[in-house]
This record gives C-alpha cells, sequence and structure tokens, in this order.
C-alpha cells in the first residue's frame, strides 16, 4: 500500500497492512509503514464512512481493478501523482 500527505511534502510511505478489525464502533485498519520510514499506522472509520466505502468498492470500475490486481498481482502499479 502507498501513503501520501501533504505533511510529508512529496515523500511516499510504502506499507504492509497488518490487520483490519473492529474498535468500539469504529472500523479499525492497522499498517506497518517499511519505507522510508518504519511507522505504525492506524485509521478508523466512522460509522458513517463505511457505507460510502463499501458502495465505493461495489462500482464495477473498482471491481474490475480488484479482479486485475490479483491477475497481474507482480506488476508495479503506476506512479501516483505528486501532491
Amino acid at each position: 500500500m502507498r501513503v501520501a500527505s501533504t505533511g510529508l511534502g512529496q515523500t511516499e510511505l510504502i506499507a504492509d497492512i497488518i490487520t483490519m478489525k473492529p474498535k468500539e464502533e469504529l472500523m479499525g485498519l492497522y499498517c506497518e509503514a517499511t519505507s522510508p520510514a518504519e511507522w505504525h499506522l492506524e485509521t478508523y472509520l466512522d460509522p458513517e464512512d463505511m457505507l460510502p466505502v463499501v458502495l465505493g468498492f461495489l462500482k464495477p470500475a473498482v471491481i474490475w481493478v480488484i479482479i486485475l490486481s490479483f491477475v497481474l498481482f507482480w506488476r508495479k502499479g503506476p506512479e501516483p501523482e505528486k501532491l
């Protein structure tokens, strides 16, 4: 996973998703950044954010990209735009 933030300037973090699990009424996504720094990242979705995320994953274009990522998993994706 790639993580970019305007707070990082033009630096992009490479991270591995460790787990995703509920924490009270929130959904937590836990990641470990591996490059260029080693950080522990935690992201939480509020209940009102979950429906748009699930609906976003159900869009045909997104489903197509997910299917292709399983077929072509060895290919590196394009570099994201600089912030």
